[in-house]
Parts: structure tokens; sequence; C-alpha cells
């Protein structure tokens, strides 16, 4: 019998002017990993600076600007995702949520991305943002249960 193949994240964070609680996104990530279908298999997950993130959008998108997630599908099996540290405080702030959950709100976007979801057309992005919301709102149902969890002790 085949043992089905699951995908793996793996966030490292290159960057030191935001502090970010990388293990705690992970933990919450891995804990509703169903949710993130294969393929890609492999999902890198890279935190930097605004500044690495524009010279990114640049080289690649020919925009020459800050942006909060880039996605590259490498192959069918193999993704990344780079995330602005900064932009996604700045957001954070905006929308009223902690770092943390910014960025795993930008994580369900990129590996959106990687599964070929647009967000060019305002159809398109209404289709996205719908499954993108639906699957954050599961992620943070899982932390508002482990706080709970963390209260009783």
């Amino acid at each position: 019998m085949k043992r089905k193949k699951t995908l793996e994240f793996c966030l490292k964070n290159h960057q030191r002017k935001i502090k970010i609680d990388d293990a705690k996104i992970k933990r919450h990530i891995e804990n509703k990993i169903s949710l993130f279908s294969p393929p890609p298999y492999c999902i890198e997950i890279a935190i930097v600076s605004n500044k690495r993130i524009r010279a990114l959008n640049k080289q690649f998108l020919k925009k020459n600007t800050e942006t909060d997630v880039l996605s590259f599908k490498l192959s069918r099996d193999h993704g990344v995702i780079v995330i602005s540290a900064e932009t996604a405080a700045e957001n954070g702030i905006r929308f009223g949520t902690t770092l943390e959950n910014e960025i795993i709100y930008l994580i369900i976007h990129g590996y959106l991305h990687l599964k070929n979801y647009t967000d060019y057309s305002e159809k398109e992005r209404t289709k996205m943002f719908k499954i993108q919301d639906k699957m954050f709102n599961e992620v943070i149902q899982n932390r508002s249960t482990e706080k709970k969890d963390e209260k009783k002790h």
C-alpha cells in the first residue's frame, strides 16, 4: 500500500527588525495542516525585510515597490512564499490583528497562489479571499481553543 504524501512547511525568519514568534506560527499551521492539500508537497516560507521583498518584486514582477507576500511555484511539488515582516506588522495594526495572525493570513494567501488561484480580477479576488478567509478562520478557531487551554494551566 502506497503511503500518502503530506504537505511540509518550512518557515525561516531572515530578518531581525521585527520580533516574530515563528514557533507559534508553525505550530498553528501544523495543527491545521489538513486544510492545506498537496501539491505542492514542500512549501518554504521566508520572512524577509521590506528591502528584500522589494528587490524580489522588482526582479521577478518588474514592480519597484514593497508588497506583503510573493509566491513562487518552483515545480509541481515545491513552492516558496516570501513575506515582508514590516508590511505584515503594518497590516496587523491596520486590520487590528496580531503580527502572527497577519503572517498566517499571508501564508494562506501565498498557498492559494501556489494552488493556481489568482486575484487579478474582482471575480477572482472575491473567490480567492472567500477561501482564504474560511481557511484563516479555521486556523484562528484552533488558536482560540489553545488560549482557553493555556488559561486552565
